[in-house]
């Protein structure tokens, strides 16, 4: 049965229609003892592939795959990796991309099979003068929370745009133990490399100069 009604499936099909390149969603899944988020993601992946025929699903059984799944820095399920022409995109999301976090997927996909980040050529400059190593991001997220698909989004152009960079989308209520260890107490949370943390949406100016470390100019 499908998740979106027909209005809706138009408007996340138009979303989907400018993209030029194949986009693979790999999908990180087991077949026992797997969480009721993982058969939401597969739902929720189904759908978007089916509106778009550039769009395809491959799943990757995260207990005997260990290898593959590490190979992409996936350590539970269910997650999800964008390749764009089979090249991984750095852009990730763990747990399953429900509510407001659905947009995010559609926008996530449609930048992977596109040739652009999207992203101001200021912050392309930034990004090129000072991201020369490998920097994660990872972004706290809840499905209620309308605010949280920005930085999601600005994560995921920021690994579009520069090859170091490996963007995060986590859902803070299924992975508690990471939002604990993070001290998530409200969402959008956003954590550069263990270290930098910004808290709310933020302009995309603001935004990559906070996760950069940079000063206001």
């Amino acid at each position: 049965m499908a998740l979106l009604s027909d209005a809706d499936r138009q408007t996340v099909s138009n979303r989907l229609a400018g993209i030029t390149h194949s986009v693979t969603l790999l999908f990180f899944t087991q077949t026992f003892g797997a969480p009721e988020s993982v058969l939401a993601a597969q739902q929720i992946l189904t759908e978007v592939a089916s509106l778009n025929d550039r769009i395809a699903i491959e799943e990757v059984n995260f207990i005997l795959e260990k290898e593959r799944a590490a190979a992409f820095g996936i350590a539970d399920i269910p997650a999800i990796a964008l390749l764009r022409d089979g090249v991984d995109t750095r852009v990730r999301f763990l747990g399953a991309p429900s509510g407001y976090e659905f947009m995010s997927l559609v926008d996530a996909a449609a930048l992977a099979g596109g040739d652009d980040s999207g992203l101001s050529p200021a912050s392309k400059a930034l990004l090129a003068e000072h991201v020369t190593a490998p920097t994660e991001i990872m972004v706290f997220v809840t499905p209620t929370c309308p605010h949280c698909p920005r930085a999601v989004t600005l994560a995921h152009r920021m690994a579009l745009e520069n090859p170091h960079i490996t963007a995060t989308c986590v859902e803070a209520t299924e992975f508690l133990d990471l939002s604990r260890q993070y001290r998530v107490t409200g969402v959008p949370k956003t954590v550069v490399n263990n270290a930098v943390e910004i808290l709310g949406a933020l302009p995309e100016d603001a935004f990559i100069r906070a996760a950069l470390g940079l000063p206001e100019p």
